[in-house]
Parts: C-alpha cells; sequence; structure tokens
C-alpha cells in the first residue's frame, strides 16, 4: 500500500477540521475477521458496516486517517455518476442489476448524511444541492435529460435555466444545467477523521501509521504484515483507491491514477455573499472539469489538473485562480492562497467495479471523482462481498480486474491528454 507522501502540502481541511482522531501503530500480531486496508471514507465506511454486524474488524491505514485522497477533495457530496445517467447504466447491466445500481447512486448522498447523523461528525455539512452548470448549449440540453432520467428514477432533480443559473451560480457564463437537490459539501478531512472515530465507536481497531507491506495466504487464511506487526484474518477488503501499490498487482493495472490539486482563497468576507449565494457545491460539464464550492467561513475552493506536473504549487493556483476571476470579477486579482492534492482512481468507461476473489480478498475501485458519496454507499456492498453474499444478490457484480491496455505508457502520461480535451472543450456548441 502506497501513501501520500508525508512532505506532500496538508491540505486546508486539515487546519479547518475540529474533528480530532489519532491511533496508535500497529505492535505484534493480532487476530480479526476482517482486515481493510486503508483509512480513508471507502476503509472505514465498510469496517463500521462490519463491525455493526458483529465481526471483529481492524483497519490499517498508512499514515494518518484522512491524510490521502479522502482528506483532500474538494468535498463536493454528489449522488451521480460522471459519465452515466440511469439510461446509460442500463445499456451496461441491463435488468435488476442495473435499478439496483440506480438506486444506489441515487441515495449515495443519504448515506453519506446519515453517517454524519448517526455519529455527530462535525464536518460542516451542508445539505444545500448540487448544480452542474453546462458550457455550451449542447450540453445544457444533454443535462436537462440527465435531469430528467434521474427524476424518473426518483431522485430531487431538474433543468435549470441559464437565468437561474446566473442567479445560482453569481456568474452569467453558462447555458443552463440541472441541480441534484439531496447533494451538498462537507469539509472531507474533518468528515473521514470522525467517521474513524465512529468506526471506534462500533468496536473497530484502527492503527495508523501501518502500511500493509505484503499480503500473505496460507492454510489458515490471510496475514498482512505491516513494518512492526501483522493481522491475521479469514478476509481482507482493500480500500485504498489509486494508493493500492503492489497489494494486488491485477487491481493496480485496472485503474489510473490521476492527481487532482485543490486550491483555496481567504476568507472572501461580503464578497462571498455573491458568489453561490444559496451555498450549493458547483461542477461543471466541460472535460477539463471546473468546479467550486465555499467553505464555512467564505473561502472559495476550487481545483483542477495539469498536463505538466513541474511547479504544480506555483501554476495550479494561478490557473485555478485565472478561472474564477473570469467568472467573478469581483474577486481580487490572484486569489488563492493555499493549495494541496490528491489522486483518485480512474476506470476507462467511468464506472466503479467490485471485486472478489474465492481466497477472500476483496475491493471496489474507480470513484472517478465521484468519491465522497459514492465511497459511503459502496460500503454495505463490499461488506456483502467479503461476507459472501451471492454474485446475483450484489448490486455490483464481481469481476476479474481488467488491465488498462498499455498500462505503464498510460498511467504516466495519461494527463498529457488535457490539452485535448481543452481544445474539445473550446469547440463544443
Amino acid at each position: 500500500m502506497t501513501a501520500w507522501p508525508a512532505d506532500k502540502p496538508s491540505s486546508l481541511w486539515m487546519s479547518l477540521s475540529r474533528e480530532k482522531f489519532e491511533a496508535p501503530a500497529l505492535q505484534g500480531e493480532v487476530d480479526a475477521d476482517v482486515v481493510i486496508v486503508g483509512g480513508g471514507i471507502s476503509g472505514l465506511s465498510t469496517a463500521l458496516e462490519l463491525a455493526r454486524r458483529g465481526r471483529r474488524v481492524i483497519v490499517l491505514e498508512a499514515t494518518r486517517v484522512g491524510y490521502g485522497a479522502s482528506g483532500r477533495a474538494n468535498g463536493q457530496v454528489i449522488s451521480a455518476l460522471t459519465r452515466h445517467g440511469p439510461d446509460g447504466v442500463r445499456k451496461v447491466w441491463p435488468g435488476e442489476r442495473g435499478e439496483r445500481f440506480i438506486a444506489l447512486v441515487k441515495g449515495a448522498a443519504d448515506q453519506l448524511y446519515a453517517l454524519v447523523e448517526r455519529y455527530g461528525i462535525d464536518c460542516d455539512a451542508r445539505r444545500t444541492g448540487w448544480v452542474q452548470p453546462a458550457h455550451t448549449p449542447g450540453r445544457a440540453k444533454r443535462v436537462a435529460g440527465l435531469a430528467a432520467q434521474w427524476a424518473a428514477s426518483g431522485a430531487e432533480t431538474g433543468a435549470l435555466s441559464a437565468d437561474e443559473l446566473a442567479r445560482r451560480l453569481g456568474t452569467a457564463i453558462y447555458c443552463g444545467g440541472w441541480e441534484h437537490r439531496r447533494g451538498g459539501h462537507i469539509n472531507p478531512y474533518a468528515f473521514t477523521v470522525g467517521l474513524a472515530r465512529g468506526a471506534a465507536s462500533e468496536g473497530v481497531v484502527i492503527h495508523e501509521n501501518s502500511p500493509a507491506l505484503a499480503l500473505v495466504r496460507d492454510a489458515e487464511g490471510w496475514i498482512v504484515e505491516t513494518p512492526q506487526g501483522r493481522v491475521r484474518a479469514a478476509k481482507v477488503g482493500l480500500a485504498t483507491a489509486a494508493y493500492i501499490g503492489d497489494l494486488w498487482p491485477e487491481l493496480a493495472r485496472s485503474i489510473v491514477p490521476v492527481t487532482s490539486y485543490q486550491a483555496g482563497t481567504e476568507p472572501l468576507g461580503t464578497l462571498a455573499d455573491t458568489i453561490l449565494p444559496n451555498d450549493e457545491a458547483s461542477s461543471d460539464t466541460r472535460m477539463d472539469l471546473r468546479y467550486f464550492r465555499k467553505t464555512r467561513d467564505g473561502r472559495l475552493v476550487s481545483g483542477g489538473a495539469l498536463a505538466i506536473q513541474i511547479a504544480a504549487s506555483r501554476r495550479l493556483p494561478k490557473m485555478v485562480g485565472k478561472r474564477l476571476k473570469e467568472m467573478f470579477p469581483v474577486l481580487p486579482d490572484n486569489p488563492m492562497t493555499s493549495f494541496w492534492g490528491g489522486r483518485i482512481a480512474m476506470t476507462v468507461d467511468r464506472l466503479p467495479r467490485l471485486h472478489r476473489r474465492d481466497d477472500g480478498l476483496c475491493a471496489w475501485i474507480g470513484c472517478n471523482g465521484r468519491g465522497l458519496a459514492l465511497a459511503c454507499a459502496m460500503a454495505p456492498v463490499l461488506a456483502d462481498a467479503i461476507e459472501g453474499v451471492p454474485d446475483e444478490a450484489l448490486a455490483l457484480k464481481p469481476t476479474a480486474p481488467p488491465p488498462v491496455p498499455f498500462h505503464a505508457f498510460v498511467s504516466r502520461f495519461a494527463r498529457l491528454i488535457l490539452p485535448w480535451y481543452r481544445f474539445k472543450d473550446g469547440r463544443e456548441v
């Protein structure tokens, strides 16, 4: 299991968090029913689910809880996929399985906010909705169709006109869009830390600074090796996303790890009232995605990706600040003052996948930029897979990890497609 290097910038969310959690490193040999590798939202919510079912669960985190992708996200809570609407899901998974997965995605935000309420997690949770503005008339038509599909599936969604969107966002650059009223935003680091506290209260044993170095299978089950200890268990759940390392090589070769950078302003004071006045979260339809939301103290947080990552800490805030200034001329010049990043797991088809081996090793992977809510919704599914629920009863059918062609090359150079994305975004009508 690889970790986000300790010398990388901490996220703004860490400094704003009122939630705290610490756990000791694993020492010696211990036993459990299930070992979960990864102390992010996926691993903790799955561990919590298993503990509530009466299982003895140990979570191994390579560094500190929330220090990886979970605590470095933008914090938007979205009950939708990046590419597929309900009709698209039905084409991939026709029949009952597709309907179960649509219901899972539709209720993903509900799962997250239920955890906030159940464990009293202090994470600035705001359920003010999520808005997707369209940057071209053609995209506006497409997302209006998405809104209709989700509404027909029972979601609280609706299309938005350009005028309504301008009022909701505080900028008139978009051509229309749609909203999901069950979404919102959180401090993702505080949520992850609070989730760890909640999991511990249910009996989950968490060990920080305990990277899983190797998975060894013997006649009695699994042995998970760490620098100073080992865990014996019948089942192992990998919740490492893009930080999988060499623990399951086939799984690592099935995704493309992408570094997503974030940047934030200082508190904007009264200027914040003119941007997202209803405090929604927003991410648009560009292939080179533009997204933004506010914090509890009136900062604007946005982000993006870079084709070339040299000097990212200087170039990314400058690029994001320029984009935001174009959208919101009231902002000061060069408004971004904080910077951080994390890696997310992308799949070729932009759909998540569930994997289960006969020897008791399980994982789900492929958040594709929708990790916060989706991780909470997938926790019962991964728990079911770990417990041996039959394939046909799972919301996702377990499959073998499909290799990404030319994975070594694609993983290293996939970000170089960004200029093509930007060209396409500019040519769309």
